[in-house]
């Protein structure tokens, strides 16, 4: 196994419904929470029994946040299938094999002032997870967080405590501005056009992904992705959730790339969007 990587059976520490059809799970896993950082992942077998063969693969799930000192990790989901059904039915303290922290992490380009963060739907999780570390290192941060509608609003409160300038939108209007969040960031960039030093850092479904980084773009800013595919192993040998590169980070070799070890986090422009 990689170094650096960790299979344990971690304890449920709580599993609680935060929005429709979304869950905050907490697991003790010292050695993770101690080890992961903001952009990884983690790959869960989502019953608490140890010889349960279904749902027979694990599921991948981003780190939202880590307490070191109190050695546990949070994750949040969307109930939207047989392995999340199945997660969010366990108590605390049961016991859940995770394996992890696994993939590459958010990075600070040269000259980065002010971070953006583009979220959408369970896409905004590890963007918390980053924001606040980069709050502490004093850069500037602002978040733009979309969901479908006010019930799927996951953590708006938690960007607002971490004093990070939040902005909310919604499909429907029902709360914050209405339409898609690309359009509230390419207003507020017509409005106040960003400085040098501004970077965005981006996790979503993938039409989200696409048009931030179209915006990214045509205001010539460096951006950053965290794709979300499914996979089998996430340890990169079943090859079930690549990706195609172009550009100067691909080659011969590498054209296409494997989410769970090369990314989940890539560079914006890198990505060959379908």
């Amino acid at each position: 196994m990689e170094m650096g990587i960790v299979q344990r059976r971690s304890r449920v520490v709580s599993n609680r419904a935060i929005a429709r059809d979304h869950f905050q799970l907490s697991l003790y896993a010292p050695e993770i929470s101690k080890k992961t950082r903001p952009g990884q992942f983690v790959h869960i077998r989502c019953t608490p029994e140890q010889d349960a063969t279904f749902p027979l693969l694990r599921r991948p799930f981003s780190i939202y946040d880590a307490d070191p000192k109190r050695g546990t990790f949070d994750l949040i989901y969307k109930v939207v299938g047989t392995g999340t059904e199945s997660l969010r039915d366990v108590v605390a303290g049961q016991e859940l094999d995770v394996l992890g922290p696994l993939g590459t992490q958010f990075t600070v380009p040269s000259g980065l002032k002010r971070a953006i963060l583009v979220g959408g739907g369970v896409g905004i999780p590890p963007l918390y997870f980053w924001g606040k570390d980069l709050k502490r290192r004093k850069f500037i941060v602002d978040a733009f967080l979309g969901v479908q509608t006010k019930d799927y609003l996951i953590c708006a409160d938690a960007f607002q405590k971490a004093k990070i300038t939040t902005h909310i939108s919604t499909d429907d209007g029902s709360v914050g501005f209405r339409g898609f969040v690309t359009e509230a960031i390419e207003q507020q960039f017509r409005r106040h056009p960003p400085t040098p030093g501004t970077a965005l850092y981006i996790c979503g479904p993938t039409p989200m992904m696409k048009a931030a980084t179209k915006l990214a773009e045509r205001w010539s800013l460096p951006a950053q992705v965290s794709l979300e595919e499914r996979m089998g192993c996430a340890m990169g040998v079943c090859m079930g959730c690549i990706v195609e590169i172009a550009g100067p980070h691909a080659t011969a070799h590498k054209k296409y790339q494997r989410v769970c070890t090369e990314g989940p986090v890539f560079p914006a422009e890198a990505v060959v969007w379908r």
